[in-house]
């Protein structure tokens, strides 16, 4: 875990950025073996809860806190992050950058701890279950340029859909913490109640959808879940072929047989007229191959459901909170745009 979460805030008298530089955690440390006992969100650490103790984003950080499981893919963060609004946040910024950034790594990743900063009589947001940290030992503390440029317009992105309610470390104006993603507002900023119900927390009211979907475009020699469920729509239709997530040879001639009965373009290249041909519209008590790849998909992105082929309400559940996180109508209906979504 970071050893410090000093944003650009300044609390002092004299305006100092309270993001001033401290230690360093060693990167030996994490890859070590020492990274559960020293810094996986499991001890305590600095002094037991002062009366009424906040953390510096201004949220009551205490050794009892409400807090809920947060699993992404295949892991759970120690601990969890706080219930409510933060959890709905957090988890959100975690799947999409699980999805669209880095796979998150099992023992890389924390939650909540209660603890003060290095250094500092302010306690840490972990203390009040308000940040994550995410392959730590890839993006330790005080590193810098640790993501590709691509990653970090992936991250910029996922900022950017948090509408100002999320700070990334790697923004620090002092040491860098590019591990590290925080809710930057209070708990009393109505700013972090409507991103909440924004990403499906409670509103009954989600943000329109864009009239026409955005697809992602596939090709030969790709491979992935967007390609399993590629597989899954065209054996859907009939096409004969094997079910491998390798966009191969094999899969190129199926999708051009495909673009040939349909009056596309036969160019085996799968983009936004061949997907739209492609997509058909499941919903609960749909059975077969597009259910499978939309099953796929959903616990490829953190939204885990059985994947049998049988769209029951296990997976009605799960297509509801994938639609919720990604702005969608939240019916429980895998039409054109949450196709588009699910192989995004």
């Amino acid at each position: 875990m970071c050893n410090e979460h000093l944003g650009a805030i300044t609390g002092t008298a004299s305006g100092t950025p309270l993001n001033a530089p401290g230690k360093a955690l060693n990167r030996r440390l994490f890859l070590g073996g020492t990274a559960a006992a020293a810094v996986g969100g499991l001890s305590l650490l600095g002094a037991g809860p002062a009366a009424a103790a906040t953390s510096q984003n201004g949220w009551p950080a205490s050794t009892s806190l409400p807090l809920s499981t947060l699993t992404v893919g295949a892991v759970t963060f120690p601990q969890g992050v706080r219930t409510g609004a933060p959890h709905t946040i957090l988890g959100y910024v975690a799947r999409r950058f699980n999805n669209e950034v880095e796979t998150l790594r099992k023992g890389e990743c924390w939650g909540y701890n209660f603890r003060k900063i290095s250094g500092s009589t302010s306690y840490s947001n972990h203390a009040s279950g308000t940040a994550i940290d995410v392959n730590a030992p890839e993006h330790f503390l005080g590193a810098s340029g640790t993501f590709s440029a691509a990653q970090v317009r992936a991250i910029r992105s996922i900022l950017s859909a948090c509408d100002g309610v999320v700070r990334w470390g790697g923004d620090y104006s002092g040491r860098k913490d590019e591990m590290h993603f925080e809710l930057v507002k209070g708990p009393a900023d109505p700013a972090v109640a409507a991103l909440a119900r924004k990403l499906g927390g409670g509103s009954s009211t989600p943000p329109p959808s864009p009239a026409t979907p955005t697809w992602r475009v596939v090709r030969r020699g790709q491979h992935g879940y967007f390609v399993t469920a590629l597989q899954r729509l065209l054996r859907q239709h009939g096409r004969p072929l094997t079910v491998d997530g390798v966009f191969g040879s094999g899969t190129e001639a199926q999708v051009v047989a495909f673009q040939k009965s349909r009056g596309l373009a036969p160019d085996g290249i799968v983009g936004a007229n061949t997907w739209t041909a492609l997509q058909v519209t499941r919903k609960e008590g749909s059975t077969g191959h597009a259910v499978f790849g939309l099953q796929h998909c959903a616990s490829a992105k953190g939204f885990g459901t059985a994947q049998d082929g049988v769209f029951g309400p296990k997976t009605a559940a799960a297509i509801v909170a994938f639609q919720r996180s990604r702005g969608l109508a939240a019916d429980g209906v895998v039409g054109p745009r949450t196709w588009a979504a699910l192989v995004a």
